[in-house]
């Protein structure tokens, strides 16, 4: 399965932020709430459309402050792809933000953000084309950041966990297997903690069969939930990790145009009714959701730009068409 999207902890955002958009060149997408805790942000990074496979998400909090403890079991870091070629223009900007960054035998950058997560830049195929191209950056398209390739998943029930991932996920490239010692410590959420990984399916149908799948092998199944922009399945793996499945559609243009993806206080349809509750809550607490304006255009491109909807028919496997 390829990923959907991967989410992640932080205590504060306006370093996150710096990262990931100044830095990294993604686009805020999505300024919205944690749907499991309405009292926390929760804001989404991504290409210019939040394409499924390129968008990672975090929850901004200042709990998240703390060190975290990637244990005995734990998911951990972000493998990100890049254009061919392009691993020296990411060498040398990184440089210019981060002292540790090094290269390995295979080609692919390594570093850490600004929450000591591991971040590994690997060089695909790919490139960003079309609406993709997040046109709000300094960084040029032919250099720009693809997608989420997967993350690092340490366990102490490591056969266990391999026949779990087999069984639900199929094709589990995205996840690199570490088996860890039974005498680590016990993993403790802090800042950089990877809360989890999302792999994308294409309809609620699919949904519905990996929920009973897991049901059916007496997996753990944590909620089945319609989150505005996605439907999604939780499961955990034996050693306790949390793993998403999650629709194609409706998609971030449900609340939004295309112009203004991260620029509102976004809700799902849900919580519309509780809107001036809680921006009166994170008001409060000095949190504010005009953070970047609408992207600007010529009026031609406005007007096409402003007609990108979600495709309801999208395939895994294709394009879809601008």
């Amino acid at each position: 399965m390829k990923v959907h999207h991967i989410s992640l902890l932080t205590g504060d955002f306006e370093q996150n932020f710096h990262f990931y958009v100044d830095i990294l060149g993604l686009r805020l997408v999505k300024n919205s709430i944690n749907q499991g805790n309405i009292y926390m942000r929760h804001v989404y990074y991504g290409d210019f459309l939040g394409s499924a496979g390129t968008v990672v998400t975090f929850f901004p909090d200042h709990r998240f402050g703390q060190e975290r403890i990637d244990g005995k079991s734990a998911l951990t870091g972000i493998k990100f792809g890049i254009p061919r070629g392009s691993r020296q223009f990411w060498t040398n900007r990184l440089a210019k933000f981060i002292t540790d960054s090094s290269v390995n035998m295979t080609n692919s950058l390594s570093v850490r953000d600004f929450d000591q997560i591991p971040l590994e830049f690997i060089e695909t195929d790919d490139i960003l084309t079309d609406w993709h191209i997040n046109t709000l950056t300094d960084i040029p398209a032919e250099f720009q950041i693809t997608g989420v390739l997967g993350t690092t998943l340490l366990t102490d029930h490591i056969d266990a966990t391999t026949r779990f991932l087999k069984d639900m996920v199929g094709d589990f490239s995205a996840i690199t297997l570490e088996k860890t010692e039974n005498n680590l410590p016990v993993s403790k959420w802090g800042r950089g903690s990877v809360d989890h990984i999302a792999f994308a399916v294409e309809s609620t149908a699919e949904l519905d069969a990996i929920w009973k799948k897991a049901e059916r092998l007496d997996y753990t199944r944590e909620a089945y939930v319609d989150r505005g922009y996605f439907s999604s399945v939780y499961l955990l793996t034996p050693s306790g990790n949390r793993i998403e499945f999650a629709t194609l559609t409706p998609g971030f243009t449900l609340d939004e145009s295309v112009r203004e993806l991260g620029t509102t206080f976004a809700l799902p349809p849900r919580y519309e009714a509780r809107r001036g509750e809680l921006l009166r809550y994170f008001g409060r607490q000095g949190e504010h959701f005009d953070k970047v304006k609408p992207a600007k255009f010529d009026e031609n491109v406005t007007v096409k730009i402003n007609q990108i909807r979600p495709c309801t028919n999208t395939s895994l496997n294709e394009t879809t068409e601008i």
